[in-house]
């Protein structure tokens, strides 16, 4: 029999759990632990621009490696408007009319890329060679590997003057610059921070000493994302520059070379291991959310608007998209979780399941969705996977619950219309079986459906039922 003190124990624990469950908790505040998607990740283009390094402005992307291309970033075009071939490129940036190309033993060159035909603008020596770079305003810094950081006048890109030089232990490989504080990758010693208050006049400030060969760092605000290679990923808080702290560090399945970061997300190049999306709304617990395994190696990773443009070396470039997943926490009272990319509402009823629990949609590609023995099926909606889980096992309803998409109807006949349906895709058998609660309003090109399981869903008709002979008594839609 337990003790009264080990009972009191007990229920004290039992009831500050309680409390933190019953808290609002939003999407970035939910701990469960999610199994990778590595269906998530949609394929939109591809180009055979070879490159390992990325740069970008509002209109283009120039994919380098021993040439410069100079392509549309629009991904329905991914027009190449220019191409030139020169030494192997360590790194590019963008300034108007320029592409400042650091290019090691050749040192820094300039092109004109406004031109009708690029053209080498200026060449500039640099001791130990033109490895990384960043601009912070007119001043373009630059790691010169054994010989730590120059900084560059851009005012005169003919003569491009050097203003400072700082000498940094280690190799320095890469820089990245938010407001006046910079980091400089320096490889096995790990990672220098800078004050850039006075850019003419850089100071040396700490070392991140991170126990990891840092290869690229990546600053938002004053938290650092170092990628370090084969030991994944490291999150540093520098929002006191002298003393930094690590928040967290993420093993990873591939050697990470560079990391991008949007809306709380991070990108990471892995190379062999592909394009890998980190949820780090939380820089003390970053959640792996999803895996893309690329053609080759992804060696660098840039980002605009909804799109991930990667240099995937040696098969050119590749542009993907990612939608990432609603999560939120549901009560036993029940709850709605609504989607607003792929216009999913779902419901839940009190007591729809046994206690609370995190719901999870995952919007998916319609190209990655599966077809098998149903080749008449025809895609024509939203394909989406939903979950609920509870102390990170997955749990299943109790109740049926309400699923309500908003479907574009453009371009289908009526009699197409008639029979889209709401499908489940049933894993034991491998195979999209048709949900019998599903209805389509067709005035308001609504479908809605009742199902009592979750798991992957999607809109289709059937080309079967489409195009069968119509019966005297069935009424006919005109498209």
């Amino acid at each position: 029999m337990k003790s009264i003190t080990q009972k009191f124990v007990m229920l004290l624990c039992a009831a500050m759990l309680l409390t933190v469950t019953l808290q609002p908790v939003s999407a970035a505040a939910v701990r469960t632990v999610f199994p990778i998607a590595t269906d998530a990740i949609e394929l939109v283009a591809s180009r055979n621009y070879q490159s390992d390094n990325l740069a970008q402005d509002d209109q283009y992307i120039y994919p380098s490696f021993s040439s410069l291309s100079i392509v549309d970033i629009n991904p329905d075009s991914l027009k190449l408007f220019y191409k030139f071939r020169t030494d192997y490129i360590y790194d590019l940036v963008i300034k108007g009319q320029y592409a400042f190309a650091g290019q090691q033993t050749a040192g820094l060159r300039v092109f004109d890329i406004t031109v009708a035909t690029p053209t080498i603008f200026s060449s500039h020596t640099i001791p130990g060679g033109a490895y990384g770079m960043a601009l912070y305003g007119d001043r373009l810094l630059v790691t010169t590997g054994p010989f730590g950081l120059m900084i560059l006048d851009t005012t005169k890109p003919f003569d491009m003057p050097q203003v400072a030089q700082l000498s940094l232990d280690g190799f320095s490989k890469q820089i990245s610059i938010n407001g006046s504080l910079a980091v400089v990758a320096v490889g096995k010693n790990g990672a220098h921070v800078i004050d850039l208050t006075n850019p003419d006049s850089p100071a040396y400030i700490t070392t991140i000493d991170g126990e990891c060969t840092v290869e690229s760092a990546t600053l938002v605000g004053s938290t650092a994302y170092l990628a370090c290679g084969l030991k994944g990923m490291r999150i540093v808080d520098l929002k006191n520059p002298k003393a930094p702290m690590v928040l967290a560090s993420l093993k990873t399945m591939g050697f990470v070379r560079q990391i991008a970061i949007k809306d709380n997300l991070a990108y990471l190049a892995e190379r062999d291991a592909g394009i890998q999306i980190v949820d780090v709304s939380d820089s003390s617990s970053p959640q792996p959310l999803a895996l893309y395994n690329t053609p080759g190696g992804a060696w660098d990773v840039t980002l605009k608007d909804n799109n991930i443009y990667v240099a995937d070396y040696p098969y050119g470039l590749l542009v993907l998209r990612y939608n990432p997943p609603v999560v939120q926490e549901i009560s036993i009272q029940g709850g709605e979780i609504s989607s607003t990319i792929d216009k999913v509402n779902t419901t839940i009823p009190k007591d729809g399941f046994y206690s609370d629990v995190i719901f999870r949609h995952e919007p998916l590609p319609a190209i990655n969705t599966p077809i098998g023995p149903e080749p008449t099926l025809v895609k024509v909606g939203s394909f989406f996977r939903n979950s609920a889980w509870k102390d990170d096992i997955q749990v299943k309803p109790e109740n049926n619950y309400s699923i309500s998409i908003a479907v574009n109807t453009d371009g289908l006949t009526g009699r197409q219309k008639q029979f889209i349906s709401l499908y489940y895709r049933d894993p034991e058998i491998k195979r999209w079986q048709r949900d019998v609660s599903s209805r389509l309003d067709i005035a308001t090109s609504i479908i809605t459906a009742t199902p009592s399981h979750l798991g992957i869903w999607g809109v289709f008709y059937d080309r079967r039922d489409v195009f069968s002979p119509i019966s005297v008594e069935e009424p006919i839609s005109i498209p």
